[in-house]
Protein backbone atom coordinates (compact mmCIF):
# COMPACT_ATOMS: atom_id res chain seq x y z
CA UNK A 1 0.00 0.00 0.00
CA UNK A 2 0.89 3.62 -0.43
CA UNK A 3 2.04 5.35 2.52
CA UNK A 4 -0.03 8.39 4.63
CA UNK A 5 0.90 10.85 1.61
CA UNK A 6 -1.06 9.70 -0.73
CA UNK A 7 -3.88 11.79 0.75
CA UNK A 8 -6.98 13.37 -0.98
CA UNK A 9 -4.83 16.70 -1.40
CA UNK A 10 -2.33 15.29 -2.96
CA UNK A 11 -3.60 15.73 -6.21
CA UNK A 12 -3.91 18.80 -5.85
CA UNK A 13 -0.50 19.39 -4.62
CA UNK A 14 1.26 17.40 -7.89
CA UNK A 15 -1.28 19.97 -9.56
CA UNK A 16 0.31 22.68 -8.29
CA UNK A 17 3.53 21.55 -8.57
CA UNK A 18 3.43 20.63 -11.88
CA UNK A 19 2.44 24.14 -12.77
CA UNK A 20 5.09 26.26 -11.47
CA UNK A 21 7.50 23.16 -13.38
CA UNK A 22 5.87 23.24 -16.57
CA UNK A 23 5.95 26.74 -16.20
CA UNK A 24 9.80 27.37 -16.26
CA UNK A 25 10.52 24.50 -18.22
CA UNK A 26 7.67 23.37 -20.68
CA UNK A 27 6.77 19.80 -21.04
CA UNK A 28 10.46 19.08 -22.65
CA UNK A 29 12.41 20.27 -20.14
CA UNK A 30 10.50 18.79 -16.92
CA UNK A 31 11.12 15.73 -15.11
CA UNK A 32 8.58 13.54 -13.11
CA UNK A 33 11.71 13.77 -10.32
CA UNK A 34 11.42 17.49 -10.23
CA UNK A 35 7.67 17.64 -9.79
CA UNK A 36 7.77 15.11 -6.91
CA UNK A 37 10.22 17.15 -5.63
CA UNK A 38 8.78 20.24 -5.98
CA UNK A 39 5.17 18.80 -3.64
CA UNK A 40 7.56 17.00 -1.39
CA UNK A 41 6.16 13.86 -2.23
CA UNK A 42 7.59 10.42 -3.36
CA UNK A 43 7.91 9.20 -6.64
CA UNK A 44 5.37 6.37 -5.78
CA UNK A 45 3.13 8.81 -5.06
CA UNK A 46 2.81 10.87 -8.21
CA UNK A 47 2.83 7.62 -10.27
CA UNK A 48 -0.31 6.47 -8.25
CA UNK A 49 -2.50 9.66 -9.61
CA UNK A 50 -0.61 10.48 -13.02
CA UNK A 51 1.46 8.00 -14.72
CA UNK A 52 3.33 9.79 -17.43
CA UNK A 53 4.44 13.14 -17.89
CA UNK A 54 2.43 13.63 -20.31
CA UNK A 55 -0.72 12.86 -18.70
CA UNK A 56 0.20 15.39 -16.38
CA UNK A 57 0.44 17.90 -18.97
CA UNK A 58 -2.54 17.09 -20.37
CA UNK A 59 -4.26 18.29 -16.64
CA UNK A 60 -2.24 21.30 -16.19
CA UNK A 61 -3.52 22.24 -19.95
CA UNK A 62 -6.77 21.85 -18.95
CA UNK A 63 -6.86 24.25 -16.37
CA UNK A 64 -4.90 26.87 -17.92
CA UNK A 65 -7.51 26.24 -20.86
CA UNK A 66 -9.99 27.35 -18.75
CA UNK A 67 -8.25 30.80 -17.44
CA UNK A 68 -8.52 31.45 -21.11
CA UNK A 69 -11.45 30.11 -21.48
CA UNK A 70 -12.75 32.48 -18.34
CA UNK A 71 -11.85 35.68 -20.23
CA UNK A 72 -14.46 35.04 -22.27
CA UNK A 73 -17.20 36.11 -19.98
CA UNK A 74 -19.88 38.14 -20.91
CA UNK A 75 -19.67 38.05 -24.69
CA UNK A 76 -22.21 36.28 -25.26
CA UNK A 77 -24.59 38.94 -24.52
CA UNK A 78 -26.09 39.94 -27.73
CA UNK A 79 -27.44 43.58 -26.92
CA UNK A 80 -23.38 44.61 -27.25
CA UNK A 81 -21.61 45.74 -29.92
CA UNK A 82 -19.02 44.74 -31.50
CA UNK A 83 -16.65 47.45 -30.30
CA UNK A 84 -18.38 46.98 -26.84
CA UNK A 85 -17.53 42.92 -26.53
CA UNK A 86 -13.93 43.86 -27.93
CA UNK A 87 -13.68 46.28 -24.96
CA UNK A 88 -15.17 43.40 -22.33
CA UNK A 89 -12.50 41.01 -23.51
CA UNK A 90 -9.82 43.78 -22.87
CA UNK A 91 -10.84 44.70 -19.75
CA UNK A 92 -11.30 40.85 -18.66
CA UNK A 93 -7.75 39.87 -20.24
CA UNK A 94 -5.73 42.67 -18.51
CA UNK A 95 -7.55 41.84 -15.12
CA UNK A 96 -6.40 38.31 -15.37
CA UNK A 97 -3.39 38.36 -17.16
CA UNK A 98 -1.92 41.25 -14.17
CA UNK A 99 -2.44 38.31 -11.82
CA UNK A 100 -0.79 35.79 -13.67
CA UNK A 101 1.36 37.19 -16.22
CA UNK A 102 3.78 34.08 -17.01
CA UNK A 103 0.44 31.92 -18.53
CA UNK A 104 0.70 34.29 -21.63
CA UNK A 105 4.57 33.22 -21.79
CA UNK A 106 4.09 29.77 -20.98
CA UNK A 107 1.00 29.38 -23.85
CA UNK A 108 2.99 31.76 -26.59
CA UNK A 109 5.82 29.35 -26.10
CA UNK A 110 4.24 26.19 -26.11
CA UNK A 111 1.56 27.29 -29.10
CA UNK A 112 4.76 27.72 -31.10
CA UNK A 113 5.97 24.45 -30.50
CA UNK A 114 2.26 22.67 -31.22
CA UNK A 115 0.36 25.31 -32.62
CA UNK A 116 -2.85 22.41 -32.37
CA UNK A 117 -2.85 22.87 -29.16
CA UNK A 118 -5.22 25.93 -29.74
CA UNK A 119 -7.71 23.36 -30.85
CA UNK A 120 -8.04 21.78 -27.34
CA UNK A 121 -8.88 25.94 -26.22
CA UNK A 122 -11.51 26.51 -28.98
CA UNK A 123 -13.54 23.24 -28.06
CA UNK A 124 -13.55 23.96 -24.53
CA UNK A 125 -15.49 27.22 -25.63
CA UNK A 126 -18.85 28.20 -26.66
CA UNK A 127 -18.00 30.32 -29.77
CA UNK A 128 -14.92 30.00 -31.47
CA UNK A 129 -12.78 32.71 -30.85
CA UNK A 130 -11.55 34.04 -33.97
CA UNK A 131 -14.31 33.63 -36.03
CA UNK A 132 -16.72 35.31 -32.56
CA UNK A 133 -14.63 37.99 -33.43
CA UNK A 134 -14.07 38.03 -37.28
CA UNK A 135 -17.26 37.64 -38.11
CA UNK A 136 -18.86 40.19 -35.70
CA UNK A 137 -15.65 43.01 -37.37
CA UNK A 138 -17.03 41.74 -40.75
CA UNK A 139 -20.43 42.78 -40.64
CA UNK A 140 -19.45 46.25 -38.59
CA UNK A 141 -17.51 47.02 -41.76
CA UNK A 142 -20.28 46.01 -43.88
CA UNK A 143 -22.23 47.98 -42.23
CA UNK A 144 -19.67 51.07 -42.36
CA UNK A 145 -19.46 51.06 -38.50
CA UNK A 146 -15.15 50.12 -39.06
CA UNK A 147 -12.65 50.59 -41.63
CA UNK A 148 -10.28 48.18 -42.67
CA UNK A 149 -9.35 44.66 -43.26
CA UNK A 150 -11.33 42.22 -40.86
CA UNK A 151 -8.20 40.09 -40.29
CA UNK A 152 -6.21 43.02 -39.55
CA UNK A 153 -8.73 44.60 -37.04
CA UNK A 154 -8.40 41.41 -35.05
CA UNK A 155 -5.11 40.93 -35.13
CA UNK A 156 -4.21 44.33 -34.22
CA UNK A 157 -7.16 44.02 -30.95
CA UNK A 158 -5.78 40.47 -29.96
CA UNK A 159 -1.73 41.57 -29.97
CA UNK A 160 -2.64 44.74 -27.93
CA UNK A 161 -4.14 42.33 -25.14
CA UNK A 162 -1.16 39.68 -25.21
CA UNK A 163 1.96 41.32 -26.31
CA UNK A 164 2.46 43.44 -23.03
CA UNK A 165 2.62 40.13 -20.91
CA UNK A 166 3.93 37.63 -23.68
CA UNK A 167 7.12 40.23 -24.39
CA UNK A 168 6.88 40.89 -20.65
CA UNK A 169 10.87 40.97 -20.27
CA UNK A 170 11.49 42.65 -23.19
CA UNK A 171 9.25 45.20 -22.11
CA UNK A 172 10.88 45.07 -18.62
CA UNK A 173 14.17 45.43 -20.04
CA UNK A 174 13.71 47.76 -22.44
CA UNK A 175 11.62 50.63 -20.46
CA UNK A 176 14.04 49.48 -17.64
CA UNK A 177 10.89 48.73 -15.43
CA UNK A 178 10.77 47.00 -12.12
CA UNK A 179 8.28 44.21 -11.59
CA UNK A 180 6.26 47.01 -9.32
CA UNK A 181 6.88 49.78 -12.27
CA UNK A 182 5.58 47.59 -14.87
CA UNK A 183 2.40 46.46 -13.08
CA UNK A 184 1.58 49.49 -12.40
CA UNK A 185 1.60 50.28 -16.51
CA UNK A 186 -0.27 47.60 -17.01
CA UNK A 187 -2.94 48.54 -14.76
CA UNK A 188 -2.87 52.18 -16.72
CA UNK A 189 -2.66 50.46 -20.02
CA UNK A 190 -5.94 48.32 -18.96
CA UNK A 191 -8.34 51.69 -19.64
CA UNK A 192 -5.36 52.99 -22.40
CA UNK A 193 -6.67 50.20 -24.21
CA UNK A 194 -10.27 50.23 -23.72
CA UNK A 195 -10.15 53.47 -24.85
CA UNK A 196 -8.06 52.78 -27.72
CA UNK A 197 -10.53 50.49 -28.94
CA UNK A 198 -13.86 52.68 -28.92
CA UNK A 199 -12.08 54.98 -31.74
CA UNK A 200 -9.11 52.83 -33.41
CA UNK A 201 -11.28 51.41 -36.03
CA UNK A 202 -14.64 53.82 -36.91
CA UNK A 203 -15.09 54.43 -40.20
Amino acid sequence: MLNSEVTTDTETQIKLAARKIFLQKGLAGTRLQEIADEAGIGRTALHYYFRSKEKLFAVVWKDFFGELAARMLDLNADNYTIVEKMQLFAGHYMDDAMQKPEVDIFLLNEFNKNPALFQDIQKLLQKDFYEYFKTGIAEAVKRGEMIGNPEQIFLTFLSSCMFPFAGMGMIKSLLNLSDKAYLNLMKERKQYLIDFLANAFKA
